[in-house]
């Protein structure tokens, strides 16, 4: 399994974008960095998309996408069903983008699939688990395992103490690590995490299964991205783990 990092942050710029998350070249998970980061051949290989929450910068590039397979082929879009009732509102409404249902007839480019947390479907030969995370609008992480070998991404959290993906064990933990812990306490309450809070639930997770899975910190914002950096260098030395931020064009195997 290749997971790709086609965005990483909480921000974007000619060197980084908004979080994407990509397997196989044919499964991405959000899609706020998806076009910008392919090719429109790249592109097309997708087959599939895991949306985590209705926030924009999950879901930007979703547009980009559509109209860019418009007349090839319908991707499959999975996600909570008020991400769905979200973008069929805000987004694919007739008034800002074409409504995306089967009046197109054939040319029909979006297929809506409603996720549930707690409840595994298989997808394109993967096992997909989504996992209800603690945000500010209703949100899932995503499991995603192959031939014995696991991905979770936590997408937008807060620290609870007892985070849901401490029942896991994934190879790999694609871990958000929106501020540095100057900004504790604002973290908490708009939904995101710190280094100092990854690291408490990094800890509960390892009281529960007995090791640290290689983390990527990702969703840094880059104002705050040095702090972050170090902050990261110095939770992976106390932790004996490995611990790292994610980079646009990373591919990591699993």
């Amino acid at each position: 399994m290749e997971v790709r990092i086609l965005g990483g942050h909480q921000g974007q710029s000619s060197s980084i974008g908004f979080m994407s998350l990509l397997i196989d070249g044919v499964l991405a998970i959000d899609a706020g960095g998806l076009t910008t980061a392919l090719t429109l051949e790249e592109q097309e290989r997708i087959e599939a998309v895991l949306i985590t929450h209705r926030h924009f910068d999950h879901i930007k590039d979703l547009v980009g996408l559509a109209h860019n397979n418009w007349l090839l082929k319908s991707t499959h879009i999975h996600a909570l069903d008020d991400v769905r009732e979200a973008l069929e509102t805000h987004v694919f409404n007739g008034v800002l983008w074409p409504r995306m249902d089967k009046a197109l007839g054939p040319y029909y480019p979006l297929t809506w699939h409603e996720v549930r947390p707690g409840e595994e479907f298989e997808l394109l030969g993967y096992r997909v688990l989504p996992v209800e995370v603690s945000h500010t609008v209703p949100a899932v992480g995503y499991l995603v395992s192959k031939d014995g070998r696991s991905v979770f991404y936590t997408a937008d959290t807060r620290e609870t103490g007892d985070p849901g993906w401490a029942s896991i064990r994934p190879d790999l933990l694609i871990a958000e690590t929106t501020l540095d812990s100057r900004y504790e306490e604002f973290a908490y309450q708009v939904g995101h995490m710190t280094p100092a809070s990854l690291g408490r639930e990094l800890r509960t997770f390892h009281i529960r299964q007995g090791y640290y899975p290689r983390t990527l910190a990702c969703h840094i914002n880059p104002h705050n991205e040095a702090d972050v950096v170090r902050e990261l260098e110095a939770l992976a030395d106390e932790l004996g783990a490995d611990i790292s931020p994610a980079k646009e064009g990373m591919r990591i195997h699993l």
